[in-house]
């Protein structure tokens, strides 16, 4: 399966509202149940919210036979706010590849430290590329409380 990474830009925003979507309702159905999934990600995709959430973003697409397969944003401070990966690619290395181009870009522009709020889903994701859990921690989203993982991972000597 051929990988072609590309900058992500603000027309992603569509695409990146289906693969956030399927990524939250199908890849995460084993660790949060009905409910979180709902409250996290909709009922229904929201292409004109991630249009506009994708006006001013930074990161790498990932697209396989011409079709978007996943998504990566870095911000100048190195934090990754959205990292997702369509569920039917899971485990092929989509987000392996997104990911070694984000952290070579990091490092390429100086920043020392990578973080994240990881989902459950992505935690061992994250792990097993060297990031470490800093804290647990339990956010609120339609009165739905959900877990995720503050996780960083240094990228020089400290």
């Amino acid at each position: 399966m051929a990988i072609h990474l590309r900058p992500l830009t603000a027309e992603d925003g569509e695409a990146a509202a289906a693969i956030f979507f399927d990524a939250v309702h199908r890849g995460a159905a084993d660790v949060y149940s009905a409910a979180q999934r709902r409250a996290w990600a909709g009922a229904a995709p929201s292409p004109a919210r991630w249009r506009r959430r994708f006006a001013d973003v930074s990161g790498v697409a990932a697209e396989v036979d011409g079709v978007m397969a996943g998504f990566m944003t870095l911000d100048a401070a190195g934090h990754i706010d959205l990292a997702f990966v369509r569920s039917d690619l899971s485990g092929r290395g989509v987000g392996r590849a997104i990911y070694d181009r984000i952290e070579a870009r990091a490092r390429a522009e100086g920043i020392a430290r990578l973080t994240t709020e990881a989902s459950k889903k992505a935690k061992p994701f994250f792990a097993r590329l060297g990031w470490q859990v800093d804290a647990e921690q339990t956010v609120v989203k339609e009165g739905i409380r959900l877990t995720n993982f503050r996780m960083s991972k240094p990228l020089v000597s400290e």
